[in-house]
């Protein structure tokens, strides 16, 4: 079936911003054979462990405020402002990089990265939600998630094959492409119309929708017209029933998440893996890099097809199993028995997790911007980042401390109860949103007690 040129639009903007994702996995990807490298006699400079957990985790340090930033300024300049800011500011960060040996500018500039990174995912979602139509939102949003794996193979790859100096001009041409792309993107309908730009909102909706569902943009245009009313009061906001249900559900599982172990893995994945006969572990975190990469491109052909909410259950179940897995092979190989094989059991254990992971995200990236509605998008975006990153930056930061004074399996005990957490909390809060507008997600909340 021929798409509408509407629908080529939405497209065409989602892939633009999803080269944002793609410039933070880069990021991502580029510290862990990174640090591996610089812990070496023979790196370029070195760094100390302390330095390696500090390098890992500033950048989930920066997010928080980087995600307050976000929500006070998201409805004030708008999604694009802050999407082009983000890229130039990567560019930059890059640029910096190239020339510097230093340490602390190193995490000077790890934590400016986070700090955009709260930025970027605060509007990203936003952005994803607001310019494209239910029966697209899922596979094209979960595309944009795919761009994210790309980068952090990207990341992985360049920084295990070339040098540092290389690797940091490969990634600074690659944000370079991300800045130019971004620039001629369209601002949602939804900011527009909660500026009183009705003229400019209604071209943007013709230019994303077609010229044929007026009946559509006189209901956004009322629902906009409710959420700033909404706005007069602020704890009237946060406590109506649909808001307050919408954040709290968001935000703890947002939280959840960013405990079972995921960006402790990417940061010290090639300090996790163990060298073998045919491959470095440098190496073996590509080959991580780019069976997730498969994975999660695997998950944008059938998003649209499968209830968000089932894909979250059976995922973190089949996570939770890994864990257990993880822990006792690590476990009987250094207290019990040399287990044979043993470096290529940890990865495709850490790998069947990773790729769990990356299968499951794009469902609860999609899930953050189709809950919230207008009046505490920006809050809520805001809430849910710095509860993702707090527990992540806690995770990444005492996971080296944990490994060298408990045994790294306990890490993976410790992700083992996050995740039937998540479980629990998943089956008896999280709501189904597939296939709803988001206008019809909001009457769901207001009327589910």
């Amino acid at each position: 079936m021929a798409k509408s040129p509407g629908t080529m639009n939405q497209i065409l903007s989602i892939m633009t911003v999803a080269l944002n994702e793609l410039t933070i996995g880069i990021a991502h990807g580029w510290i862990a054979p990174t640090l591996n490298s610089l812990q070496s006699p023979r790196g370029e400079f070195n760094v100390t462990i302390e330095e390696s957990s500090w390098l890992a985790s500033l950048d989930d340090l920066g997010k928080i405020p980087g995600a307050v930033f976000a929500a006070v300024v998201l409805d004030i300049v708008g999604r694009k402002i802050l999407l082009t800011s983000c890229s130039l500011v990567f560019f930059v960060i890059w640029v910096v990089i190239i020339f510097t040996r230093s340490v602390p500018v190193i995490c000077s500039m790890r934590l400016l990265i986070g700090f955009f990174f709260g930025i970027n995912d605060g509007t990203n979602s936003t952005y994803l939600a607001e310019n494209s139509s239910p029966a697209i939102r899922g596979p094209f949003g979960a595309l944009c998630i795919t761009f994210y794996y790309i980068g952090v193979l990207v990341g992985s790859a360049t920084a295990t094959y070339f040098s540092y100096t290389t690797t940091s001009v490969i990634n600074a041409a690659i944000t370079l492409s991300a800045l130019i792309s971004v620039l001629w993107i369209k601002e949602p309908v939804q900011f527009l119309l909660m500026k009183g730009k009705i003229t400019k909102a209604e071209k943007n909706f013709n230019w994303l929708h077609g010229n044929n569902t007026d009946s559509e943009f006189e209901r956004i245009k009322q629902n906009v017209q409710s959420e700033n009313l909404k706005k007069l009061s602020f704890k009237k906001t946060i406590t109506s029933p649909a808001n307050y249900k919408s954040l709290s559900i968001i935000v703890t599982i947002n939280g959840l998440v960013g405990c079972v172990g995921y960006y402790p893995i990417m940061c010290y994945a090639s300090i996790a893996f163990s060298a073998t006969d045919m491959f470095t572990s440098n190496q073996l975190t590509v080959l991580f890099g780019v069976i997730q990469t498969l994975v999660v491109a695997s998950t944008s052909l059938f998003i649209g097809h499968f209830n968000r909410r089932s894909l979250i259950l059976i995922s973190f179940s089949l996570i939770a199993f890994s864990h257990v897995v993880t822990s006792g092979l690590y476990y009987v190989n250094s207290y019990m028995v040399q287990i044979p094989y043993f470096p290529w059991l940890i990865f495709t254990s850490i790998t069947f997790f990773a790729s769990l992971y990356a299968f499951v995200y794009p469902a609860i990236f999609l899930i953050r911007g189709e809950m919230f509605p207008l009046s505490i998008k920006a809050t809520g975006g805001c809430f849910s980042v710095i509860a993702y990153s707090a527990t992540s930056f806690l995770g990444v930061k005492v996971f080296l401390n944990i490994s060298q004074s408990y045994g790294i399996e306990v890490n993976f005990l410790i992700f083992f109860v996050f995740s039937l957490i998540t479980i629990i909390f998943t089956y008896f809060f999280l709501p189904e949103t597939k296939n709803k507008t988001l206008i019809e997600i909001q009457e769901m909340l207001e009327r589910s007690k």
